[in-house]
């Protein structure tokens, strides 16, 4: 499902789309979103979301136009990267359009593949660029010139240019309006919160990070002839970079994900190698996060002389191996030598080597991204219950204490707020970086429908959206509190900086307390951690009554309570 929120092409900042499926890296319910020009432009085609169901004997790719929907052959782009076929898409179709497109990772059924919108945006996360490659689905076209209408308009017109003009001019958000995300691990790096050399070194010298910060980047930024910045956006963070790597010239979009996991993580610090992993990662259409993760975990058992690369097809010397990292993401894009092995995500990959699970970072088998919890008090705690797995985007604490300053269950109130509120905003399609006031939500919701709401109704959808999905999880695999847990590396004490010492949780008590707190505040059984049947009543969904009693059996049963 390709899902527009109600605010696309309506309100400031609102041009997400959300893409959903059950994930084949987790096989649980899975969102992961994009920014740019799809979602508006979906919505201005007409439509609110796209349902694409069953598959194709042929490679396909999806026209939209308006009123006009079309299923197009698309043999000839077939095996080309997302950015080659993005092009050959628009030349067809409309140059105008915004195309999501696969690349050989989603087509060679890899369980990291991502959807690469217009060469530079992804739906990254969750390998669902291998459920459009089992569909052969190459990709999504749409154009649409056809303004969504609003209940008010001109009151919304009205609201609109307020906040635009705060965002766009406060000085509170000048860092993000001159640097995007790209500075961000002078910041985590400090924090004792960076991903650096496969999370082994959270802190890392100033000038280490700075070899991959924001001013680096803007060494290099350039405007692309052929990019807009979306007239909708206060914030217009998007940041392009051109560079030259063993004699390829390319432009890129990084992101602070993608320097973090590709560079940092894998012990590499020259930017231009980085960046073009980060172009090669858009093109074979890998989550860079996953991929990154991935490799760096490979890294780090050929550093410790674990496994001979050398038996898996591959010359590697360990963290810092650009050549290797280079190599391993075309491996891994084409199902090649151990990219084979690679390509089914770190949590598979170490159970079919055998070797380095307690390396592997991941929670439910999705591999974490760029921001270690041991820098933040009650962060773990979002990684643990998070309906996808280790998500960034599932809610972060209030506090910037670390883990040592006091019991995690202290903050989990306000993780679960911050949860809420931002998965509001994904369904609205809304960016988070354009930082709306909770309480102006419903205003712009009673403009855009002509409904009136309150914070409160509006947070029950999301409230609704986890318990289903949690329901779901325990019907078909998931195990609570057994999976609601966080990857040994974070329980190891952060081994040099300011945080030295530092671990996700106090201890095993503090986690598990956390943890029940969690459950206690979504009203879900306080120790099996599944949604209790008045509670599904509560949140609206008396259908789903049956199912959740299904599940507290099922919960009840696993930890011998029946």
């Amino acid at each position: 499902m390709f899902a527009s929120g109600f605010f696309n092409a309506l309100v400031p900042g609102a041009s997400k789309i959300s893409v959903v499926s059950k994930s084949p890296l987790t096989n649980l319910i899975h969102d992961s979103s994009s920014g740019d020009f799809f979602g508006p432009l979906l919505r201005k085609a007409g439509y609110n979301a796209l349902i694409v169901e069953g598959a194709s004997r042929d490679p396909v790719y999806i026209w939209i136009e308006n009123d006009n929907v079309e299923v197009r052959d698309a043999s000839k782009m077939w095996g080309k990267d997302a950015s080659t076929a993005t092009r050959m898409i628009r030349a067809e179709t409309s140059e105008k359009a915004s195309v999501a497109a696969i690349g050989p990772a989603g087509e060679n059924l890899v369980r990291i593949a991502n959807i690469t919108f217009d060469g530079e945006r992804a739906a990254g996360r969750g390998g669902l660029g291998a459920v459009m490659g089992s569909k052969k689905l190459k990709a999504v076209s749409v154009y649409g010139d056809k303004a969504p209408k609003a209940a008010r308009p001109e009151e919304l017109k009205e609201l609109g240019r307020r906040w635009y003009e705060h965002f766009s001019t406060s000085p509170r958000y000048e860092d993000t309006r001159r640097y995007g995300t790209t500075n961000a691990l002078l910041y985590s790096s400090q924090m004792g919160m960076s991903p650096s050399y496969n999370f082994r070194r959270p802190w890392i010298p100033l000038e280490l990070a700075q070899k991959l910060s924001g001013d680096e980047i803007k060494k290099r930024e350039v405007d692309p002839p052929w990019y807009i910045h979306g007239a909708s956006c206060p914030i217009k963070c998007a940041r392009y970079a051109r560079a030259k790597y063993k004699g390829r010239e390319f432009t890129v979009k990084p992101e602070y994900e993608s320097l973090a996991m590709l560079g940092a993580a894998t012990g590499v610090f020259d930017l231009d190698a980085v960046l073009y992993f980060n172009r090669l990662a858009n093109d074979l259409g890998l989550d860079s996060i996953s991929a990154g993760n991935t490799i760096a975990w490979f890294l780090e058992l050929v550093e410790d002389g674990l496994i001979d690369p050398r038996e898996h097809g591959v010359e590697a010397k360990g963290f810092g191996d650009t050549d290797a990292v280079e190599k391993l993401l075309n491996m891994i894009a084409y199902r090649r030598g151990v990219g084979a092995v690679l390509a089914e995500g770190v949590m598979r990959a170490s159970r079919i080597l055998g070797v380095g699970g307690d390396r592997a970072v991941h929670v439910k088998g999705l591999e974490a991204p760029a921001w270690d919890p041991r820098g933040r008090r009650g962060l773990a705690v979002s990684y643990a219950t998070a309906d996808v797995g280790a998500s960034h985007l599932r809610g972060w604490p209030s506090t910037r204490d670390p883990p040592s300053k006091g019991p995690a269950k202290e903050v989990v109130e306000s993780m679960a707020y911050n949860r809420d509120v931002d998965a509001l905003l994904d369904t609205l399609g809304l960016c988070r970086f354009v930082p709306y006031k909770e309480k102006v939500i419903p205003e712009f919701y009673e403009l855009v429908t002509g409904e009136k709401t309150s914070l409160d109704e509006l947070l029950l959808v999301p409230r609704r959206a986890e318990a289903l999905a949690r329901i779901y999880g325990v019907l078909d695999h998931l195990h609570p509190p057994i999976d609601d847990d966080i990857p040994k590396r974070w329980m190891e004490p952060i081994s040099e900086g300011p945080l030295k010492g530092e671990k996700a949780f106090i201890d095993e008590r503090d986690k598990v307390e956390a943890i029940r707190k969690y459950y206690s505040l979504r009203g879900w059984h306080p120790e099996l951690g599944v949604p209790l049947p008045e509670t599904v009543e509560k949140l609206g969904l008396e259908w789903a009554r049956g199912d959740a009693l299904k599940t507290l059996e099922i919960a009840s049963r696993r930890e011998g309570l029946m």
